[in-house]
């Protein structure tokens, strides 16, 4: 049977001649992308390299919350330029083309001077992150639009799964290569080791980049509706939180969360500096991570569609606290039980990978049973944007562990997790709410 003449089980209407192609494309840069990032992960592989060019907890912790600072921060404005474009591939590949060869030139600076100019690289390193997280940020927005259009909606959670979980195969690949490069037996030294991760993570984003331009973007069914003015945007955030309250306490408790980041950046430099783990042990820990967000799927899938998505967020939410309990467990199990020290960190990395891959699910989710329709994308955008607010919280972290100790700051995660799971009693079940507001 042709593509053409092949019908989907839900309809008796063929699928477009594009699909295959598109379904491929789509699968293809999104399995690649979870590969690739795995290779440098902000929580594992990241602070192990700026540890070794910088004793400055605070930098450290900077490469987190430049991560996702860098991602959500810009989000809301790029939602408004490029609502007004009819075609959405050229932003999408514009953007990844411009934003993720810089891990190659990452790497070539890592490769080069390395050690012997460690302000240069360290320098270079943040820049680099800082960019390619704007760069990604810039083609994720309209990615959303574009598989919306380029996608039929009958198969378009299969293809998407099926993307996730082959990148998730691919990413628990590279926590082995992680492992082999950085570890003893490796034919690479410092800093080489990790200009290989570099070089090998911009080279598959090379391929998953390519796969961009294979995607074709139907023609639009309804030109596209008028967008607001940017600085028009940014004037009605004061507006919508004042005169929907119940909005306002999500904004309140995704923020306040979003602040249990101040650890993420340490949980492998106490590993490694203070619990007898070795710098190649962030291999393990990736692929454990890895597992954690594949966890993550079935969990939304059942908490989601069984309770709904204030329960997600609860249970997402224990997820987030067990890290740094599990840490603080830890440290006062090493003189006692130091052989329960590898499971214990491997299960803490299971939990931040599925924190770190369910966190958004449930808000979003609970802002589409809750917003207005045609206040719905503005809201997503701005709980994303004033999420960012919590960039400084790693850094913040770093001055702590330099202030004060590792412990304090698994604490200080600890202790902001428990009140945002306690907030959460401020916001409805939208399973139960009989009315909505009006839109603002």
């Amino acid at each position: 049977m042709s593509e053409q003449n092949e019908l989907t089980p839900e309809q008796t209407e063929p699928l477009p001649w594009y699909y295959r192609r598109n379904a491929l494309a789509f699968g293809a840069d999104m399995a690649l992308f979870h590969s690739a990032i795995s290779l440098i992960g902000a929580t594992t592989v990241l602070p192990t390299f700026l540890a070794a060019l910088t004793d400055s907890e605070v930098i450290v912790g900077l490469s987190t919350g430049i991560s996702s600072g860098a991602w959500l921060l810009p989000q809301l404005v790029i939602a408004s330029l490029v609502a007004r474009k009819p075609r959405k591939k050229p932003v999408v590949v514009r953007a990844a083309w411009l934003s993720r060869p810089v891990l190659l030139l990452m790497a070539l600076t890592v490769w080069l001077v390395g050690a012997d100019i460690p302000a240069l690289t360290l320098a270079v390193t943040l820049l680099g992150i800082a960019i390619f997280y704007v760069g990604d940020a810039c083609a994720t927005v309209p990615w959303f639009d574009l598989v919306a259009k380029g996608l039929p909606l009958q198969r378009r959670g299969r293809i998407l799964g099926a993307g996730q979980v082959i990148g998730s195969l691919g990413a628990i690949g590279a926590g082995v290569v992680v492992r082999y490069v950085l570890g003893p037996n490796s034919p690479l030294a410092f800093p080489s080791n990790y200009a290989a991760l570099f070089g090998l993570c911009g080279t598959i984003f090379f391929f998953a980049s390519l796969a961009l331009l294979f995607i074709h973007e139907p023609d639009s069914a309804a030109p596209p509706s008028e967008a607001e003015p940017v600085h028009r945007v940014l004037a009605s955030i004061p507006r919508i939180l004042a005169s929907d309250r119940i909005f306002r306490r999500v904004v309140i408790v995704r923020v306040l969360v979003s602040f249990t980041g101040v650890a993420s950046a340490f949980y492998v430099l106490y590993a490694t500096r203070h619990m007898g783990f070795g710098t190649a042990d962030a291999g393990l820990f990736v692929s454990a991570q890895v597992v954690g967000s594949m966890a993550a799927g079935a969990l939304m899938g059942l908490a989601q569609d069984r309770w709904g998505p204030l329960a997600h967020m609860r249970f997402v939410m224990v997820a987030g606290i067990l890290p740094p309990a599990l840490t603080l467990l830890g440290g006062a199990l090493q003189g006692v039980a130091a052989s329960s020290l590898s499971p214990l960190f491997l299960a803490i990395y299971f939990f931040l990978g599925l924190y770190g891959s369910s966190i958004g699910w449930p808000f979003f989710n609970w802002i589409l049973e809750h917003a207005p329709e045609d206040r719905r994308p503005l809201y997503v955008g701005l709980i994303n944007t004033l999420t960012a607010l919590a960039m400084v919280a790693p850094a913040f972290g770093g001055w702590v562990v330099g202030a004060i100790s590792y412990p304090a700051v698994f604490w200080l995660a600890l202790a902001i997790g428990i009140t945002a799971l306690a907030l959460t009693t401020m916001i409805p079940n939208t399973r139960k709410m009989q009315t909505s507001p009006p839109a603002p």
